[in-house]
C-alpha cells in the first residue's frame, strides 16, 4: 500500500511539473504566433519614397489568441508618416488547422531622403493586447534600399567662341542622385583639338558633391585664329565613385562597396560669330565732307556692313543720308565712308559718335558703337567765299579813297591861297 501511495505521489508530481512547464512555455516568446514579410512596394525602394510593407501573421498554437496587436517600430532610415498608424489590432487568430488562423496587415512608412543603398532592418512586434511585455514576439526584416547615384552636366556658360580670343568656359555639374559623389574627375575635348585649354589641362578633379548640390569648374580656352566658322562638337566625360553603404546585421558590421561610374555627354559650340572694327578720320574735303576709314580688325568676316552717324550734340547732317553702306569686309579689309556733317563750332576738337552694324558669320545682326575726337575746321570753299567777299569790298573802297584824297588836296590848296 505504501508503495502504491508513493507511485501516486510521484505521478502527481510529474503531472504538476508538466503543467508548470506548459505555463512557462506560454509565458515565453513562443506563444504560437509567427510573422512573415510578404511584400515591399516598391522593391527596392529609393530614398525619399513611400514604402508599403505587407506582413502575414499566423497562429501556429493549439489555442486561439484574441486581440492580436501588430506594431511596426520604424527607426532610421524609416520614419512614421503623418496620418498613418504604426499599431493595428487584427482581432482573433484561430488555433492551428482553422481557416481564420492567419491574417495580412499593411503599413506605410517614409524612407529618409539622404541614405545610401543597402539593406536596412525594420522591426515588427506581435503580441496579445495588454500583454506586450510578457507575451510578444519581435522580428526584424531587411528592406532593400536602392540609392543609385547619378550626375549630370547641367549647363555650359559658352555658346560661341571667337577665334584667337581667350575666353572663359564654365561647366556646372549637379548631383541628381540620392547619394554623394566622391573623387569625381571631369574632362572635355573638342573635334580635332580645335578648342584647347590655356594655362591648365582639360581635366579638373572634384573631391565631393553632396546630394542635389552643384559644382562649377572653369577653363580658359582658345581657338586657332584661322578656324573656319562653324558648329563643332565638344565631348565631355565625368567619372566618380558611387559609395553604397550596406548596413546589415552581421559580425563584419558596415561594409562599403565602391563603384566607379562614367557619364559621357556632348555639346555643340559655335566657333566664329562676331568681329571687331576700327574707324579713323582721314581728311576733310573742299566741300566740307568728312572722310573716315573703317577697318575689320577682328578674326571673322562681316557682311552687310553699314556705318551711321546718329543724332548727337555738336554735329548735324548737312544733306543726304546719315549712313553709308560698305558691303562685306573680310578680316583685315578696310574701306572709306564719307559724311556731310556740320559742326556747331569750328577750330576745335569735337567728339563724334558712330554706329557700325553688320551680319556676323553665324547670321546674327550685330552693332558696335565707336567714338572719335575730330578737329572741326572751316571748309576750303567757305574760306574762299569769305576771301572773295573781302576782295570785292576792297575794290569798291579804293576809288572812293582816291576821290577823297583829291577833294582834300583841293581844299588844302584853296586855304593856302
Amino acid at each position: 500500500m505504501i508503495f502504491k501511495h508513493l507511485i501516486r505521489v510521484l505521478l502527481c508530481f510529474i503531472i504538476l511539473t508538466s503543467a508548470g512547464q506548459s505555463a512557462l512555455a506560454l509565458s515565453s516568446t513562443d506563444i504560437g504566433l509567427t510573422v512573415d514579410l510578404l511584400n515591399q512596394d516598391p522593391d527596392p525602394v529609393k530614398p525619399g519614397e513611400v514604402l508599403e510593407v505587407s506582413f502575414s501573421v499566423q497562429n501556429t498554437g493549439s489555442e486561439e489568441v484574441k486581440n492580436v496587436i501588430v506594431e511596426l517600430v520604424p527607426e532610421y532610415p524609416f520614419n512614421k508618416m503623418s496620418g498613418q498608424t504604426s499599431t493595428i489590432n487584427i482581432g482573433t487568430l484561430g488555433k492551428r488547422y482553422v481557416d481564420e488562423r492567419s491574417k495580412t496587415v499593411k503599413f506605410k512608412i517614409l524612407v529618409d531622403n539622404n541614405i545610401n543603398a543597402g539593406q536596412y532592418p525594420l522591426e515588427v512586434l506581435v503580441y496579445e493586447q495588454g500583454k506586450k511585455n510578457s507575451l510578444s514576439i519581435s522580428e526584424e526584416f531587411l528592406i532593400d534600399v536602392d540609392s543609385e547615384s547619378n550626375a549630370e552636366i547641367e549647363s555650359i556658360s559658352l555658346e560661341k567662341l571667337v577665334p584667337g580670343k581667350k575666353t572663359n568656359i564654365s561647366f556646372v555639374i549637379r548631383n541628381v542622385g540620392n547619394s554623394p559623389l566622391k573623387n569625381a574627375m571631369f574632362s572635355w575635348e573638342s573635334t580635332n583639338d580645335l578648342i584647347l585649354p590655356v594655362g591648365s589641362s582639360n581635366v579638373k578633379y572634384i573631391n565631393f558633391i553632396d546630394v542635389q548640390d552643384t559644382v562649377t569648374v572653369d577653363f580658359q580656352v582658345l581657338s586657332n585664329i584661322n578656324t573656319i566658322p562653324g558648329l563643332y562638337k565638344l565631348d565631355m566625360k565625368l567619372t566618380y565613385d558611387d559609395v553604397e553603404e550596406l548596413q546589415t546585421i552581421t559580425q563584419a558590421g558596415t561594409v562599403e562597396n565602391q563603384k566607379r561610374k562614367t557619364i559621357e555627354s556632348k555639346a555643340g559650340i559655335y566657333i566664329g560669330g562676331t568681329t571687331d572694327f576700327d574707324i579713323v578720320f582721314i581728311e576733310q574735303t573742299m566741300e566740307g565732307d568728312y572722310s573716315f576709314s573703317v577697318s575689320n580688325i577682328g578674326n571673322n568676316k562681316a557682311s552687310s556692313v553699314t556705318v551711321s552717324v546718329p543724332e548727337q550734340e555738336g554735329w548735324s547732317i548737312k544733306d543726304g543720308s546719315n549712313s553709308a553702306v560698305l558691303g562685306t569686309l573680310q578680316k583685315g579689309d578696310y574701306t572709306i565712308a564719307d559724311f556731310s556733317i556740320i559742326p556747331d563750332n569750328y577750330n576745335e576738337f569735337l567728339p563724334l559718335k558712330f554706329q557700325i552694324s553688320y551680319t556676323s558669320s553665324d547670321g546674327e545682326r550685330e552693332t558696335q558703337d565707336r567714338e572719335l575726337s575730330v578737329f572741326a575746321s572751316e571748309p576750303v570753299e567757305l574760306l574762299q567765299h569769305q576771301s572773295a567777299q573781302s576782295s570785292g569790298s576792297n575794290k569798291g573802297l579804293f576809288p572812293a579813297l582816291i576821290v577823297l584824297l583829291i577833294v582834300g588836296f583841293v581844299i588844302y590848296k584853296k586855304k593856302k591861297q
